[in-house]
């Protein structure tokens, strides 16, 4: 083959001691080495031989050793895995990390070719993913349940840490909350068992109520032969609104049932079978999720483009709005699971006869397992092998090895300090920063276990709230509620506990009983004080029980402040009535 000179008359054309005959020379200043068609192991093997002056017998073992892993490992770059992730809805922003992780190519650098399948009416992901039409799933708290009747499903991240599924109903005239769902007809999406849950813990049968078929349109309670509608509170208001449909919105979060949402999973079998796809499927659509609530807009742009006429960019920057609050990429990664609150969701279940007692979570989790970098490994055996440095590779892992535990308590107490952050939040009302149903009851206990415990149980619900709300809208009604509840805050002792149970309804426990109805005073007044961006009147009706004369434990005493304030309402409104003068069932 004729030389190409690139330096010169001078340069050297020479064929370096790795090369096969046949290869294209590269000018070196010095020296022309052919490198088209350069054998590794003789590359490896002969500058081994140059540098350490070992024989080249010995070279090419511990090179085959290095070079194993990689052969073993190696796969075309054209032989991607064909996989499909069943979607619980229509393409929107509510799926938003898988589609970065496709466009981005996150899935094809994992060396999978992904179909993304948007549900249809009658579609359920469970069902898809059990009967192999797809690998993956995004599914609900429901796949515990599925677990328990045998389904071997394995959830492998979750996206949601509050799960955003509710209830949208049609208002109109008097209210008596969740119970107007009582003999109507509900359109009800599959795998919405945490809903059914929030209606057994109300007290409300399925039986009495007529369930249909989901359609899958934002706008299906604008259907008239619909009453009510599973929902996602991050989608379907924004059309409703728009529409200028009078709704009511009822959350399982206002009972204390407050699951994770849009699990990610597989099959057992799959897991088994092919590990290491499901882990670089799981990597690649965390790490889109990433991208994706970092540059929301982008997909945004994406989706309106694919998907011309379905929806505007506003609902789905709507969408991104509403979700931030739910993924908390503030406090942790997205994918994070903690086994705990999982414990804590099997286990509320169990409270409602739906699951048993202790069910094992065994096999329902992912574990991530730290990978063993079996190439890094080889490779340092055989340079280890070459050069005879056992002392210099130990004190080299002894470095690391420093490295990784001071990384890994970083993370860990990082972890740690995220959970307390989430733990609190967990316990805060969303809206106004209160304590919850949970943190409440949880408290008051607390206080009642004091010996000699002398306490007040407030319970306020703010009178004529559902006419405001009903002119002005949600938002305006979100407002008012905050306004509300700082008011509060300012009226009662620094000491005292104040929770939001949901809606209107508020409940303060004040540690000292004796000047508990001069309180009770000051709140009358500062809630009917006259609100200065809005000319409606707003007052509250507050019934009040004492420990230990009118209960022992929280449930009795909330109970009879809750049946003391119905009476107050009936005597009249803007009023306080204490249990047992007032002791009347409740209407």
């Amino acid at each position: 083959m004729a030389a190409h000179t690139l330096g010169g008359p001078a340069a050297i054309t020479q064929r370096a001691p790795w090369c096969e005959a046949g290869s294209l020379p590269v000018q070196h200043p010095m020296v022309k080495w052919h490198v088209a068609s350069v054998c590794p192991v003789n590359l490896l093997c002969s500058l081994a031989m140059h540098v350490f002056s070992l024989p080249r017998l010995i070279c090419r073992l511990c090179l085959i050793l290095l070079l194993a892993p990689c052969l073993l490992l190696a796969r075309p770059a054209w032989a991607l895995t064909a996989v499909t992730l069943q979607l619980k809805w229509t393409h929107t922003f509510q799926f938003a990390g898988y589609y970065a992780a496709q466009i981005r190519g996150y899935y094809r650098e994992a060396g999978l070719d992904v179909t993304l399948r948007e549900a249809q009416p009658g579609d359920d992901p469970l069902r898809a993913v059990l009967s192999g039409r797809a690998e993956f799933g995004v599914g609900t708290s429901s796949l515990l349940l599925a677990r328990h009747r045998g389904a071997p499903v394995v959830v492998l991240a979750v996206i949601f840490q509050h799960s955003p599924l509710v209830l949208l109903s049609k208002s109109g005239g008097p209210s008596a909350g969740i119970h107007d769902l009582l003999d109507k007809r509900v359109m009800l999406e599959p795998q919405s068992d945490e809903l059914l849950a929030y209606l057994q813990q109300e007290g409300i049968s399925s039986r009495r109520i007529t369930w249909l078929a989901h359609s899958y349109r934002p706008t299906a309670l604008l259907d008239p032969n619909v009453d009510a509608v599973s929902a996602y509170s991050i989608n379907e208001p924004y059309y409703l609104d728009q529409a200028g449909l009078q709704y009511q919105t009822f959350t399982p979060r206002s009972a204390g049932i407050d699951f994770y949402g849009d699990n990610l999973f597989t099959r057992e079998a799959l897991l088994n079978d092919s590990p290491e796809m499901v882990r670089a499927f799981r990597t690649a659509s965390l790490r889109g999720w990433q991208y994706a609530m970092a540059h929301p807009e982008e997909i945004i742009q994406w989706l309106v483009n694919t998907y011309p006429g379905r929806h505007p960019a506003d609902f789905h920057r709507h969408e991104a709005r509403r979700m931030a609050p739910l993924l908390r990429t503030d406090l942790v990664e997205v994918g994070y699971m903690n086994p705990g609150r999982w414990r804590h969701i099997a286990d509320t279940y169990a409270e409602l006869g739906l699951l048993p007692s202790q069910f094992s979570l065994k096999g329902f989790l992912y574990q991530t397992k730290p990978a063993i970098d079996w190439l890094w490994l080889g490779g340092a055996l055989a340079v280890t092998a070459m050069i005879g440095g056992v002392a210099l590779y130990i004190h080299r892992i002894n470095r690391q090895l420093t490295r990784a535990l001071a990384t890994s308590q970083a993370t860990l107490n990082a972890l740690y300090a995220s959970e307390a952050r989430l733990r609190e939040l967990n316990a805060r009302d969303a809206l106004t920063g209160l304590a919850n149903r949970e943190r409440l009851f949880e408290q008051l206990d607390a206080l009642l276990g004091a010996p000699q415990a002398q306490l007040a149980v407030l319970f306020i619900d703010l009178d004529g709230f559902k006419a405001i709300n009903d002119q002005f809208g949600h938002a305006a009604g979100d407002q008012l509620l905050r306004v509300m509840a700082e008011r509060m805050r300012a009226s009662l002792p620094a000491r005292a506990l104040l929770a939001r149970l949901g809606g209107d309804e508020f409940v303060a426990v004040l540690p000292e009983a004796a000047h508990a109805t001069e309180h009770a005073q000051q709140l009358l007044a500062a809630l009917a004080a006259p609100l200065p961006t809005c000319e409606c009147a707003l007052s509250a009706s507050i019934g009040m029980a004492c420990a230990p004369t009118d209960g022992h434990d929280a449930q009795t005493l909330v109970q009879h402040a809750d049946l003391a304030m119905y009476a107050a309402k009936r005597n009249g409104r803007n009023q306080l009535q204490r249990w047992p003068v007032a002791a009347l069932a409740r209407d």
